[in-house]
């Protein structure tokens, strides 16, 4: 008698049962089995394998609790049974939540460290980063663009936003999140046509965002372009906004101005005010250059103390 043989809803493969994880669920209730098979899941898996947003949207698909400290400990497992580097992090965890104490939990079950698992996201953002990135960095672009983004995601959008800003006036918090979401809306857009999706419904929204911050081309009386805004404008935006990096040599102060302010007006001010400081010393360093002192004449005969020429 042929084994029985159960088909994977995923990849439409009939399989032998020992291909798919063990389940409780009152759906699979029939099988006992989950209904999509171990080599997919782990093909879904591997797909962001260091994002835990990505391994906890798997496991509410399959109505299977996300326990922090269980995930946490099957990486140290995994990492330990590996032989040749390739741990099978979700395979162990499927495993561990296999067992008695928790075969019977599904998803609503699961259990959540946000601040460990906060600091876990950052430390993989961080190791996969080949950027000149720092912990401040990622700090940032958690608290602007949300949880759940690979480095790269966050590189790109901080990228676009900028490119928005330098383009476009950005003076009030309502426009800061209209750009925030045409950011993430083109962020969507991109990846869903690297996977061959449709994007009807994010090209609209997108769309709909880009006329309510008056940024469409056709809305020439929207946000004014940086070319239209004056150059004083453009001085305190870059000073408020980007500031300004220090100047090459050569234009630090070709006139001088900032010399003769250093040293004939603060120079003089501490020397008045008996303060020694880099002012007053460049103060008298300029003073010597312009000191008459008295010729003296070496051959002229030296007068002692008694009044006696020597």
């Amino acid at each position: 008698m042929a084994a029985q043989k159960l088909m994977c809803s995923c990849c439409g493969k009939a399989q032998a049962f020992s291909q798919f994880y063990k389940s409780e669920s009152l759906f699979n209730a029939a099988t006992g089995k989950l209904t999509v098979c171990k080599m997919c899941l782990q093909t879904e898996y591997k797909k962001d394998p260091e994002n835990l947003t990505h391994v906890q949207n798997i496991l509410r698909m399959i109505d299977r609790p996300f326990i922090y400290d269980i995930w946490i400990a099957s990486i140290d497992e995994a990492k330990t049974k590996s032989k040749n580097g390739d741990a099978n992090v979700f395979g162990v965890y499927m495993k561990n939540i296999g067992m008695k104490d928790f075969i019977s939990k599904n998803w609503s079950d699961s259990e959540y460290d946000f601040e460990e698992e906060q600091e876990h996201t950052k430390k993989m953002l961080l190791a996969k980063s080949d950027e000149n990135v720092t912990q401040e960095d990622i700090d940032e672009f958690i608290q602007f663009w949300g949880r759940g983004l690979s480095i790269e995601d966050y590189l790109w959008l901080q990228n676009e936003y900028i490119d928005f800003t330098n383009r476009y006036e950005c003076d009030s918090k309502g426009m800061e999140l209209l750009i925030n979401q045409i950011c993430l809306t083109m962020l969507d857009i991109r990846k869903r046509r690297e996977n061959g999706e449709k994007v009807d419904q994010q090209q609209k929204t997108l769309q709909d965002l880009l006329g309510s911050s008056n940024l469409k081309p056709v809305q020439e009386s929207g946000a004014s372009g940086v070319e239209q805004e004056t150059f004083g404008t453009l001085i305190k935006k870059y000073e408020n906004e980007r500031p300004i990096p220090e100047p090459e040599h050569r234009w630090k102060d070709p006139d001088k101005i900032g010399k003769y302010i250093k040293v004939f007006f603060l120079g003089h001010l501490s020397r008045m005010l008996g303060i020694k400081n880099d002012y007053s010393n460049e103060y008298w360093d300029e003073m010597k250059k312009h000191t008459v002192e008295e010729p003296v004449d070496e051959e002229e005969d030296e007068v002692n103390e008694n009044g006696l020429i020597q």
